[in-house]
């Protein structure tokens, strides 16, 4: 629907009209008189025409009768007349509605609008009538084709069971008298099939005995009209009923909807907890290759100064042999400074070939303990790097957790900030490390972690070291493994010199009875 024309004598009335629909978007002309009218319609066509009965130079009803489409041309009468009779006439005619023009014009441009909303959005329903009489055939055709209805016509009962194999319905509109089959045995018969169980049936009857509606009701009909019906309520019933049946299929889809993703939700559930579990196995892999390759690099550290010695004195060895100045004293006091270095060296690689074992059960542990094993394998890094190392304990208290995954964790917060000192050059380099009963925490002086990013940090693949082959998965596991394996807590914040990690496990039962 395009161009709308405005009928309406009343210059304001006819602005306020055109205002409201312009807004819509609709092409508006308009018209004052009939002569105006009659030449507009002349030029062009219009697919809407509002139109007011009385007008200076004659009445709009001529104009519904020399219209030769209502169903293309539909037509909404705006009048002030009231009258009952000349209402139903227009309707005979076939106009979409009827208004009436009181004190409150606004309510009745929002009905205009209304009906335009419908008619435009609408789709068009089909509607199957079975009635013998032609002339209420064409009486509803020409009431309810204007509203968008696509009208099948039946004057047989036989043939209207025929239409309804082959095709699809919202509405019947019955009569009662058929010539070859009685309306209540046709009810019976649709009734019984199960694709028309819920189909609306509106039952027209010339006889209206509380004996007649009570049996059309209690065969299958939905609704009862009396003949001659008043047109408005007819349509009114027809709109009610196509509503309605629309809506129950649509609720009734939706259940079946619900009713499928419920049956399937388990599935669906244990197939995301699935995906889940290996996407952490993943990520969690990753996370131990990268830690593999930082212990590697710390091995390699550790094990480089008792190597050198072991090589400068198995030198010195050799030089005395070929001076001939090596006596048994020397060779027991060489060989016991080589065994030193050898026993040194299987101890290291004892502390990382522990911290990669896995770990099915948790254990008793306490944090003095996962810190001491974590910087067995760093603290020699921190010295070199002259990095300070301070501890406090307060209130030491044990707790049950995975050990090694809990050093894991320590040992990543340490290196992390590790890291940053050395990034940012910061001098009287610092490294704190706080035990106060079970909650732990690790705080350095290098400045801190930028606002922007510091609720960032334990996302999956989220990495400040982008230039350094970081991974993005260290502290993102490290926050799996407190909180998800450990039931914990791990955090960060910002203090005045630096960032601050703190580490969190509940207490054993026996120390929160402890504690009360």
């Amino acid at each position: 629907m395009k161009n709308i024309l405005i009928i309406e004598d009343s210059k304001m009335i006819n602005n306020i009209i055109k205002k409201e629909l312009s807004t819509l978007g609709f092409t508006i002309k308009q018209a004052f008189t009939l002569a105006t009218a009659k030449e507009q319609l002349s030029k062009q066509k219009f697919q809407l025409i509002i139109l007011d009965l009385h007008l200076p130079d004659g009445e709009g009803s001529e104009l519904i009768a020399n219209i030769q489409s209502l169903t293309k041309t539909k037509v909404v009468v705006l009048t002030s007349s009231q009258d009952a009779s000349l209402r139903e006439e227009l309707f005979e005619y076939g106009i979409l509605d009827y208004i009436v023009k009181d004190s409150h014009l606004i309510y009745s441009i929002a009905e205009i609008v209304k009906i335009i909303h419908t008619i435009t959005t609408k789709t068009q329903d089909r509607i199957l009538v079975i009635d013998d009489s032609r002339f209420i055939c064409k009486q509803i055709k020409t009431i309810l084709e204007p509203c968008n209805y696509i009208i099948t016509l039946s004057l047989k009962g036989k043939t209207a069971l025929e239409q309804l194999q082959r095709n699809e319905y919202e509405l019947i509109i019955l009569d009662m008298e058929l010539p070859d089959i009685h309306g209540l045995e046709l009810l019976e018969i649709i009734r019984k099939d199960s694709k028309f169980l819920h189909l609306p049936i509106l039952v027209l009857s010339g006889t209206s005995t509380p004996d007649i509606i009570r049996d059309v009701l209690k065969n299958g009909a939905n609704d009862f009209l009396k003949k001659p019906f008043i047109f408005e309520e007819f349509i009114l019933k027809v709109d009610f009923w196509i509503d309605y049946f629309k809506k129950e299929r649509e609720l009734k889809e939706k259940t079946q909807e619900l009713k499928k993703l419920n049956e399937n939700l388990e599935d669906l559930v244990q197939e995301e907890v699935e995906k889940n579990r290996l996407k952490d196995k993943l990520m969690f892999t990753q996370s131990r290759q990268a830690q593999m390759g930082e212990m590697i690099s710390m091995i390699a550290h550790q094990w480089r100064q008792p190597l050198n010695a072991i090589s400068a004195a198995t030198t010195v060895i050799d030089f005395k042999v070929q001076m001939a100045k090596l006596d048994a004293q020397e060779v027991k006091k060489i060989t016991s400074k080589i065994q030193d270095y050898t026993q040194y060296l299987s101890h290291t690689i004892d502390d990382f070939r522990d911290f990669f074992k896995p770990q099915k059960a948790k254990k008793i542990t306490d944090f003095q303990i996962i810190v001491q094993k974590a910087l067995t394998l760093t603290q020699n890094i921190l010295e070199q790097k002259n990095i300070l190392l301070e501890q406090k304990i307060q209130n030491l208290t044990s707790f049950s957790g995975y050990e090694n995954e809990l050093i894991q964790v320590v040992l990543n917060i340490i290196n992390n900030a590790r890291d940053a000192l050395l990034s940012q050059h910061t001098k009287q380099a610092k490294i704190s490390i706080y035990i106060e009963a079970n909650k732990l925490t690790i705080a350095d002086n290098a400045g801190g972690i930028p606002s922007h990013i510091v609720k960032k940090i334990f996302d999956p693949y989220f990495s400040t070291k982008v230039n350094k082959n970081g991974t993005g998965l260290g502290l993102y596991m490290s926050k799996i493994i407190v909180q998800d394996h450990c039931g914990g807590i791990l955090s960060v914040q910002n203090n005045n010199s630096g960032a601050m990690f703190t580490i969190e496990i509940p207490l054993l039962k026996e120390e929160k009875a402890n504690e009360k």
